[in-house]
C-alpha cells in the first residue's frame, strides 16, 4: 500500500517529463516553435498533443485501495490511515 501511494506521484512526474523530452528532441533542442522534425500533422499532434487520459486505470486504482484497506484493515489497522493518505495523494496528483 505504501508503494501504491507513491505511484500517483511517479505517474504525474512522468506525465510532465516525457512530453517535454519528446518536444525537445523534436525541436532539435531549440526554443524556436517553428523548428520540427515532424513530417506530417499527425506526427506533430502526437508529439505536442499529449497522451490520452485513461479513466479506467484511475477507477481501478481507487477500487484496489478501498478493497485492500477494507479487506485487510481489520487485521492490520494501520492500513486505514495509509489508504486514506493514498486516496488523498491520488486526488491531489490528478488535480495537478
Amino acid at each position: 500500500m505504501v508503494i501504491n501511494a507513491i505511484m500517483p506521484v511517479v505517474n504525474a512526474v512522468k506525465g510532465f517529463a516525457v512530453p517535454i523530452i519528446k518536444q525537445k528532441i523534436d525541436s532539435k533542442f531549440t526554443d524556436n516553435p517553428y523548428v520540427t522534425r515532424s513530417t506530417t500533422l499527425a506526427k506533430y499532434r502526437s508529439v505536442y498533443g499529449g497522451e490520452e487520459y485513461l479513466i479506467h486505470f484511475k477507477y481501478s486504482d481507487a477500487l484496489v485501495i478501498v478493497y485492500v484497506s477494507c479487506m485487510y484493515g481489520i487485521g492490520v489497522p494501520l492500513l486505514f490511515p495509509i489508504g486514506a493518505i493514498n486516496l488523498a495523494i491520488t486526488w491531489v496528483s490528478e488535480r495537478v
